[in-house]
């Protein structure tokens, strides 16, 4: 009885052997298991040897307009970091700095002193005309309330810490 056991037991082993093993024209015909894998996650990078204008090129501070408005609505930053507003709506897109319509709340000063022929001509936080895309750099600390001068009831906010 022991014999047969073994007997039955080393077929089963042998049998299971021989149905793993492949043959090397088939494996060529099968896919690259590999190449379907998910890529590696990535190993964050330490970027406190950055100055703050690499970090802002290599960080994520995006504001898209869409019909919606703002998204996100709040958005909190390093002093010296760039935000850039890009519109994906269907209306024109003015970021400026609040009051409307003066946009006088970052530089202290208006549109009409800041804007000449639609160009920025200071460190003011304001777009100065409609465009596709926008981006600021900001060099001052606080809480700085912002809207479409296009569309005043789309607002936001930029934290700058």
């Amino acid at each position: 009885m022991n014999n047969r056991l073994v007997l039955i037991l080393g077929l089963a082993l042998i049998a299971s052997g021989c149905a793993s093993t492949s043959n090397p024209d088939q494996q060529a015909e099968e896919p690259d298991q590999e190449a379907d894998k998910p890529p590696e996650p990535s190993t964050p990078t330490d970027n406190s040897n950055q100055t703050s204008e690499e970090a802002s090129e290599t960080s994520n501070n995006t504001v898209r307009l869409t019909d919606s408005g703002f998204q996100p609505s709040t958005i909190t930053i390093e002093q010296g970091e760039t935000v850039t507003w890009v519109n994906e709506g269907s209306t024109a897109m003015w970021v400026g700095s609040d009051r409307h319509p003066t946009h006088t709340d970052y530089s202290g000063t208006s549109t009409r002193e800041h804007c000449e022929d639609g160009d920025q001509t200071s460190a003011a936080f304001d777009q100065c005309s409609t465009g596709e895309e926008f981006s600021f750099t900001f060099e001052k600390t606080g809480e700085w309330g912002y809207h479409n001068h296009v569309a005043s009831a789309q607002k936001g906010t930029v934290i700058v810490e």
